[in-house]
């Protein structure tokens, strides 16, 4: 069958040493912080029907 066989184990072992840890949890997890504004704004009033 040739040297394909070897080259596939070669290739699975290289294939383990490259493998990542898996990831740890974080101690504090990631959120959205609120969007600051460039300048305040007042609440909208409600418009009268006329």
């Amino acid at each position: 069958p040739g040297r394909i066989p070897e080259l596939m184990r070669d290739l699975a072992s290289m294939g383990q040493l490259v493998k990542l840890p898996t990831r740890r949890e974080r101690a504090f997890p990631r959120v959205v912080k609120e969007r600051p504004w460039k300048y305040p704004t007042a609440p909208k009033k409600s418009q009268s029907v006329a």
